[in-house]
């Protein structure tokens, strides 16, 4: 009799082993999954908030350029931003006297690195511009590398450079 419930004593902490090792595989299988849907989303939203700089930053028209060049200021921060800031009046000046319009269209869009307050995002960009010396219109391919940080869940841009 005793091995018999020697037998069941050590099914019964075994079966218990078996569970609690199985709980902690459980809970940090779930840890892993929570920690990379966020990881996820903080890449979608910076590579969603490059996306439309850069859409906005190649598409104007001299009819709506105040509206058009409002909106990549208020995609942006810091140096960026200032810099975007302050050439803005030759820009405008440029853009209404020769009548151009630029239509972006982002082609490809890819993310470098991130974590939770930054990303690096990588796009190709291509264009149709015309002006008074090109009325049908000239197409254009940029590439831009944009550094994006976040601020107040919001993402920005706090720099541009065209590459390649």
């Amino acid at each position: 009799m005793k091995v018999r419930n020697n037998g069941r004593l050590v099914l019964a902490w075994a079966l218990s082993v078996l569970l609690v090792v199985a709980l902690a595989g459980l809970t940090l299988s779930v840890v892993a999954l929570r920690k990379q849907r966020a990881d996820d989303s903080q890449r979608d939203g910076a590579m969603k908030a490059a996306r439309q700089l850069a859409l906005d930053f190649t598409t104007y028209d001299y009819k709506t350029s105040d509206a058009d060049l409002k909106r990549v200021t208020d995609e942006s921060t810091g140096q960026f931003k200032q810099e975007f800031q302050d050439g803005i009046a030759a820009v405008k000046t440029a853009i209404v006297q020769n009548k151009a319009t630029s239509k972006g269209d982002v082609k490809e869009v890819g993310v470098v690195s991130n974590d939770k307050d930054s990303a690096q995002v990588l796009l190709i960009v291509d264009a149709v511009i015309t002006n008074t010396a090109s009325t049908t219109g000239t197409e254009r391919r940029y590439r831009f590398k944009l550094d994006m940080v976040r601020d107040n869940n919001r993402w920005l841009t706090a720099d541009l450079q065209a590459v390649g």
